[in-house]
């Protein structure tokens, strides 16, 4: 049976989430145990009395095997009436049993809200992140860009105003933590980690909102990376040229070109303005009977002067930037950049060839 790697890949990251999680919130405890082992440890080796150590001296290493013991309600030592160890002989035992108290109790809890990913495990996620990026707004552009991120492999923490809202669960699906406040408030961008994060993509349908968280998130973090999206391309532009944020998107503006594009041709995927000139990213079928059916890739690219990017075959072999010898084949399909005009030369590519007649 073949070993799935994505799935083994993907427990291993949980199981790395759960542990920073757990490290997070043992951390001050777990700190305070070490501390207290230390010092009892230290205190033993150095102050009890020799006499009453089989061997006649306490090694290190058995002095840190008795308080071992002790913490869990063994008496491996005689009792001294030295003030500077008799305390030790009541504390430890104590510090056992708050430890597995604390332990039992805490540990349970946090398990159980791993399991049900609930609302306080993913707090505790989000304060965990480093690294990551922050998306506000889980509307229809939303959830898009936490699907994107995650296929890019990128850590990512939502925050939605309404806890109601229709891709939350959908969001949570991914293992993406959902935060729900304000995303202009700065206590909601803490919880989101946004000290440690890399960007925040501001996406709700307000303005002023994304404006404001952005601006919010770089006040507490200078170095963060802002993409906020406005419906206002004036305002976007305005607010990317005079406000330092590396991003700010009109997306009824972007896609009005794509829609444009796309009723000139249906091949379309994409279209972007780059340097003044509409770029447009389009999907070229070969077909039977058609001009480039056997020729190279280096004859269209000269030919209809385009830029091949990528090559997949019938087969589903996919070559990216495939060899200019690369003989195309019926059912090919390739990734092409080419401006306007470029696609007007396509249309040829695709024109049926006349079949003589016997």
């Amino acid at each position: 049976m073949p070993i799935n790697y994505s799935a083994v890949t993907k427990k291993g990251k949980r199981f790395l989430l759960l542990l920073r999680v757990l490290f997070v919130e043992f951390r001050g405890f777990l700190v305070c145990a070490v501390l207290a082992f230390t010092l009892s440890t230290s205190l033993f080796y150095f102050l009890y009395p020799q006499a009453l150590v089989s061997g006649g001296k306490l090694s290190l290493t058995q002095a840190a095997y008795y308080v071992l013991l002790m913490i869990f309600f063994e008496s491996p030592l005689t009792y001294v009436d030295d003030l500077r160890l008799s305390p030790l002989f009541f504390l430890l035992p104590i510090l056992g049993l708050v430890t597995i108290a604390e332990g039992v109790v805490h540990l349970g809890n946090l398990l159980f809200q791993h399991k049900r990913y609930s609302k306080e495990w993913q707090k505790m996620i989000a304060t965990t992140m480093e690294n990551h990026v922050i998306v506000c707004g889980l509307g229809n552009v939303g959830v898009r860009v936490v699907q994107h991120l995650r296929q890019f492999s990128e850590d990512v923490v939502a925050i939605e105003t309404n806890q109601e809202a229709r891709f939350v669960s959908e969001v949570a699906s991914y293992e993406v933590p959902v935060l729900f406040g304000d995303v202009r408030d700065a206590n909601i961008l803490e919880q989101a980690s946004v000290l440690k994060a890399k960007a925040i993509i501001a996406v709700t349908d307000n303005d002023l909102a994304n404006l404001e968280a952005a601006l919010t998130a770089r006040e507490l973090n200078p170095n963060i990376r802002v993409v906020i999206r406005m419906f206002d391309q004036k305002l976007a532009k305005k607010v990317q040229n005079f406000m330092g944020i590396e991003g700010a998107y009109s997306s009824s503006a972007r896609s009005a070109r794509l829609f444009a594009q796309a009723a000139i041709s249906g091949d379309i995927l994409d279209s972007f303005e780059f340097g003044g000139t509409v770029i447009n990213a389009m999907q070229l079928l070969i077909e039977p009977n058609t001009a480039m059916v056997g020729a190279p890739i280096d004859e269209l690219r000269n030919k209809y002067e385009v830029t091949v990017l990528c090559q997949e075959k019938n087969d589903g072999t996919v070559d990216w930037n495939p060899a200019p010898t690369n003989v195309l084949e019926v059912g090919d399909k390739l990734l092409i950049m080419t401006d306007v005009e470029g696609l007007k030369r396509l249309e040829k590519v695709g024109r049926k060839l006349a079949i003589p007649r016997e």
